[in-house]
């Protein structure tokens, strides 16, 4: 129980210094003096607005007190402001929105793990050998490559070139139309995928080679135990700490790789929500989205610290007798 209680006040104390950050700031590099609620609503808002939003939502007073009623607003009321250049809420953009980029995320994870376990496995077993070496070079490539260079040859080669798939993704979810989703959203998808796949294959292949270098691997091999049976469920079930905290680390360059692939691909989430929010100083809609997108890096990584406990209870004592 301590051990959760520790993770869940580490989780409080990341995701309001966060906001409070990305709300400072924007306050400082948006606004206009003094008025912020004329930044808000734009210019041609009446004096009777501006002095709503400001009452609303304490534009005026101080920072700490702006944030613990915008804070009481999202959690109690689940207003989230409104959008002045959407005309509509942000809540209501965001509920539009938000699917599309939990798709992307999850698919991006799945992929990325499936190509990069039985990748670094198998690399790790034929270290130094012509799939090794392939594979290190091809990881590397990817590695150095930013997901906006992936979705141009992504968008380049299959759309442009081949036109194996659409110039512009329709948002179009699979218990709509599976097939018609597939098609849309796979290079979206891959454009997040391959990168990280990538970072998560030669960090798993590192940790992979050093397992196999171990004593009781060695004294699995003296028992005649199968090369396969040793890979996985000795191997790799000692080296699930780096596949996990690899997974968390990731979590951010798969929302910022949904950040380009979105606007690229045209697919209306989060990602592109919050470029289009930034261009038009959309405050209360760039609050919003940050704060999801803070609390979705800093739970998954709080489910991280909890399946460590899981795994292996030393984790767990360790964090009692502390």
């Amino acid at each position: 129980m301590r051990f959760i209680l520790q993770r869940l006040t580490r989780f409080v104390v990341v995701f309001v210094i966060v906001t409070f950050g990305v709300m400072v700031l924007l306050r400082l590099g948006l606004d206009q003096p003094g008025d912020p609620a004329r930044t808000m609503l734009g210019g041609f808002a009446s004096d009777a607005e501006i002095a709503a939003t400001n009452a609303r939502y304490h534009l005026h007073d101080n920072y700490f007190v702006q944030y613990v009623y915008w804070m009481k607003l999202m959690i109690v009321d689940r207003d989230f402001g409104y959008s002045v250049s959407n005309s509509l809420p942000v809540g209501t953009l965001i509920g539009q929105r938000i699917m599309t980029t939990l798709l992307l995320g999850t698919y991006a994870l799945v992929i990325s793990v499936g190509i990069a376990v039985p990748v670094a496995v198998y690399s790790a077993y034929k270290r130094d050998r012509v799939f090794d070496r392939a594979a290190g070079l091809t990881s590397f490539a990817f590695v150095a490559l930013p997901a906006v260079v992936v979705a141009v040859f992504l968008k380049f080669l299959f759309v442009e070139h081949w036109a194996l798939f659409p110039r512009v993704a329709d948002k179009v979810y699979p218990w709509q139309d599976l097939g018609a989703h597939v098609h849309n959203f796979l290079l979206p998808t891959l454009t997040i995928a391959l990168p990280t796949a990538a970072v998560l294959t030669r960090l798993q292949r590192s940790e992979m080679t050093l397992t196999l270098q171990s004593d009781f691997i060695g004294l699995a091999k003296a028992k005649g135990m199968p090369p396969r049976r040793i890979l996985w469920r000795h191997g790799l079930r000692n080296s699930l700490f780096t596949v996990l905290t690899s997974i968390g680390l990731q979590v951010g360059a798969i929302i910022g790789g949904a950040i380009v692939a979105e606007t690229f691909f045209d697919l209306d989430g989060m990602g592109s929500l919050l470029i289009t929010a930034v261009l038009g100083t959309d405050l209360f809609t760039v609050q919003a989205v940050v704060a999801i997108l803070v609390i979705a890096v800093v739970v998954t990584n709080l489910v991280v610290d909890l399946l460590y406990g899981v795994i292996d209870p030393r984790v767990r004592l360790a964090s009692t007798l502390q």
